[in-house]
């Protein structure tokens, strides 16, 4: 299955853009440190800067500029940025590549549930895949993104075809195993495959999916990504079902905003920004976006916007498309 596997490919060619872009909008601003003298009593600002050995000192004035004091922050979130595009690039020369193991096996997988009707079900694929899978069959930005996570997000009420998922998945050779919060996981190699399901779910007597044998991870905020939905073929005869892209952005946006996400906030935030720059070009999508925009709550809309301001430290090289966002959604 080699389409599911080149979507999880490196990119050099997008670090070459990044970095091409990167370097030519870091040489447009001013460089160094802002040095402070006092002297009877005054205090007096310099630009200090290296050119070649010598060390120079731009007199400023007797206050600090806040177009100056914006440029040298936005230098720096770049050059920050610069650096991890080169470390990607040296990974890329030193042959590093992480393609996704066991695509037969997830190509039967994904052939099983479409010869069930699952799809037809309302059960979606999330997360990394999910983008991976927009990247390849819709217009995006290419962003590269490893992964050897599958998620599955089973609807809050699932109405389908009764199917033994654990039995199936053993006999492709996954291995049954269990988080700490009781749910479970199906590992085989580095694949690692996890069914999710909405919060609420957990109100009912028993944790478990009995029409399709599962015990899955339960979460707040995914019932978004089950509101609105699209099918994608990816093979003759076999589909897949995702969130629409305006529901993946507003969730990723919405759940980076938390402390429990820290460590993938960056991921987040990237792939929401992405997905907004192929948003923003139609005004179909625009309008749905407005539109699920004005139906969150307010809380919520709180939180997204928290991480609408992350995003500008995270990714300068996207600030346009962020701006845009921003206008949008207020």
């Amino acid at each position: 299955m080699e389409d599911l596997q080149n979507i999880l490919n490196e990119s050099k060619d997008y670090y070459l853009k990044e970095r091409k872009f990167l370097i030519a909008q870091i040489s447009q601003l001013p460089k160094g440190t802002i040095k402070k003298k006092q002297l009877k009593g005054n205090n007096y600002y310099y630009l200090q800067y290296r050119k070649g050995s010598k060390v120079i000192q731009d007199y400023i004035g007797k206050t600090i500029p806040k177009q100056l004091k914006s440029n040298l922050s936005q230098r720096r979130r770049l050059e920050i940025e610069l650096k991890k595009v080169n470390h990607a690039l040296k990974l890329l020369k030193s042959g590093h590549n992480d393609k996704m193991s066991f695509s037969e096996t997830v190509e039967k997988l994904f052939e099983k549930m479409t010869e069930l009707g699952l799809w037809d079900s309302g059960v979606e694929i999330i997360g990394a895949w999910c983008f991976n899978i927009y990247q390849k069959y819709l217009p995006i930005k290419k962003y590269p993104l490893r992964t050897q996570d599958l998620d599955i997000l089973v609807p809050y009420s699932y109405k389908g075809k009764k199917f033994d998922f654990t039995s199936y998945l053993k006999e492709l050779g996954f291995e049954e195993r269990f988080n700490p919060d009781s749910s479970t996981y199906y590992s085989a190699g580095p694949l690692k495959i996890e069914f999710l399901a909405p919060d609420k779910r957990r109100k009912k007597s028993s944790p478990t999916i009995k029409e399709l044998n599962l015990n899955p991870q339960y979460l707040n905020y995914v019932e978004m990504l089950l509101e609105n939905s699209i099918e994608i073929k990816i093979l003759p005869g076999v589909k897949v079902r995702l969130p629409a892209p305006v529901s993946f952005l507003l969730h990723k946006l919405l759940v980076s905003s938390l402390d429990v996400r820290k460590d993938k906030r960056a991921k987040d935030i990237r792939q929401a920004i992405h997905i907004g720059n192929y948003l923003l070009k139609n005004k179909k999508d625009r309008d749905e976006l407005i539109a699920s925009w004005k139906a969150l709550s307010k809380s919520r809309k709180s939180k997204i916007n928290k991480s609408l301001v992350n995003a500008e430290e995270i990714i300068p090289s996207e600030r346009n498309t962020i701006l845009e966002l921003k206008k949008q959604l207020n």
